[in-house]
């Protein structure tokens, strides 16, 4: 009898946990369907901002720093001929190209992305390094057909070229090819809230940015948002009105800048190893002694005997009739004062540079270039960044300094770790022959990943295709290109906007030389 009472009493005690896990699992169903039920609303918000958002499909990616959420893909497929386009409303930035929807066999496809180096300005892609590039391939002979395709875009910086190979890896590509850095400092935006953001933060504003309406809230909330938010349309500083005048000295915003660049950098590295593609990184190179500061500013701290011994320096050193050893002593006691003045450092350079001493007249005009208040050239911060990451990903890499190092001061072919100012055409565009001389670098680098051997013979056929197709140019072609050069000047010296005006009303205002600002 005890026994059964005990069997009874066990019974009883199972009968009721297992009541009690059928309560709580009801609750638990209770409490999951009103969860539901409460975000049901949301959920069809979110499905009905998608329905009327053309552009869900269409928005690529994420970037912490910033939100490109109007940005939309480059290419368009064109239905009737089969084959991915870039439109004719996005010409204002870049060239016409085109590749077919489906890849043919025996076909190797390389994007070449950048900013308007890659685009071959103030030419055009026909003499951009990767047309020599294609050449050098095609020469070698081999079983394959060539796809190079051009996706540089003027003004476009690295963020956005990141958002370019999100898309571009879509489109069964065998190789990248990146040239990019000189962009950096053309749009504004605030970097101040990304120091303050974990990864824990980072990864929740990602997944937020991706729905619609999250992005719907925001809209009324436009002071709580973070991240600078840029156009799909690139919108320079010197491309506004005073644009110019609003570019100054500001370390904390250059650092952000540099350190945005490095992310985006990463990111391009990242997704190329993770599709198990092949990348190509370029250095950015830009010409040192030709190009003076397009800003100086002095130091806004210093006492006023500071000052006034700062400028009595500096107007010795300014004066052209003064021995260059006087006025290098003078530039060397303005640098004491004001190490970043970028003007000091350049006339500094300059000096040492037309003296023959290269070597103490690269720190000056590194130093010009990197304390330039409109920085219109990749800083050292950048170009260390890119050879970093390179090491770090073991991405080959184009020394493209190195390799448009020809000449020195006296134009004999000696290396002078300066790049040859005789291969730019402006501050930061390789001449046509500097774009040779990068394509053939490059055709090296895929020699190496096994795809063609460059040979003698090579080497000859070539030579035979850059003539025919050099021959094919006209005269507009290059008339173009110097009057795309012309604009480029007039937009460094921040009156892009008087361009159409004075090329109409007063085209010798065209041929004044270039005032310093």
């Amino acid at each position: 009898m005890k026994y059964e009472r005990f069997t009874d009493g066990g019974r009883a005690k199972e009968e009721v946990r297992a009541s009690g896990g059928r309560l709580r699992r009801r609750r638990w169903v209770k409490r999951l369907m009103a969860m539901l039920v409460a975000c049901l609303p949301v959920v069809l918000l979110e499905l009905g901002l998608r329905g009327m958002d053309d552009s869900a499909d269409l928005a690529i990616d994420y970037d912490p720093y910033v939100g490109l959420n109007q940005l939309r893909p480059l290419f368009v497929l064109n239905e009737d001929s089969d084959r991915w386009e870039i439109p004719p409303e996005r010409y204002n930035f870049f060239r016409p190209e085109s590749f077919p929807a489906k890849k043919a066999p025996g076909t190797r496809r390389v994007f070449v992305l950048g900013g308007s180096t890659v685009q071959g300005r103030p030419y055009a892609t026909e003499t951009a390094f990767s047309t020599w590039l294609r050449f050098q391939l095609e020469s070698a002979g081999s079983d394959f057909e060539y796809e190079i395709v051009n996706c540089g875009g003027t003004s476009y910086a690295s963020y956005r070229i990141a958002k370019i190979l999100d898309e571009v890896l879509a489109y069964e590509p065998d190789a990248i090819v990146l040239y990019t850095g000189h962009n950096e400092l053309l749009e504004d935006r605030t970097y101040a809230h990304v120091r303050d953001m974990g990864v824990v933060s980072r990864w929740a504003t990602a997944v937020g940015s991706k729905l619609h309406t999250v992005r719907w809230v925001q809209s009324f909330f436009v002071a709580s948002k973070r991240r600078t938010e840029l156009t799909a349309k690139v919108d320079t500083i010197l491309d506004r009105p005073g644009g110019l005048e609003s570019y100054q000295r500001d370390p904390i915003w250059q650092r952000g800048v540099e350190g945005h660049f490095a992310t985006s950098l990463e990111k391009i590295a990242k997704r190329t190893r993770e599709n198990d593609l092949p990348l190509i990184m370029c250095v950015p190179v830009s010409d040192l002694v030709n190009t003076p500061p397009f800003k100086i500013q002095t130091r806004s701290d210093w006492t006023e005997d500071e000052e006034n011994h700062f400028y009595s320096a500096w107007s010795i050193a300014s004066d052209s009739d003064q021995s260059p050893s006087r006025r290098i002593d003078a530039l060397r006691e303005c640098l004491e004062m004001d190490p970043a003045h970028a003007g000091a450092n350049y006339a500094l350079g300059r000096l040492l540079y037309d003296r023959g001493d290269s070597e103490q007249a690269r720190q000056y005009l590194i130093a010009a270039r990197d304390h330039d208040v409109c920085p219109l050239r990749a800083t050292s911060a950048i170009v260390q960044s890119t050879k970093a990451i390179a090491e770090r990903y073991r991405v080959p890499l184009i020394d493209t300094p190195t390799l448009l190092d020809e000449r020195d001061f006296r134009g004999a072919l000696i290396a002078d770790q300066i790049p040859d100012p005789s291969r730019f055409v402006d501050h930061v565009h390789p001449s046509i022959v500097g774009h040779q001389r990068i394509g053939a670098a490059l055709a090296q680098q895929f020699e190496k990943l096994g795809w063609v051997e460059l040979t003698e013979q090579s080497a000859v056929r070539y030579e035979n295709a850059v003539k025919e197709h050099l021959s094919k140019l006209d005269q507009d072609y290059y008339v173009r290109g110097k009057q795309r050069l012309e604009g480029l000047r007039l937009w460094t010296m921040g009156r892009a906007g008087q361009l159409a005006t004075e090329m109409a009303d007063d085209p010798s205002n065209l041929q004044e030389d270039q005032q310093q600002p």
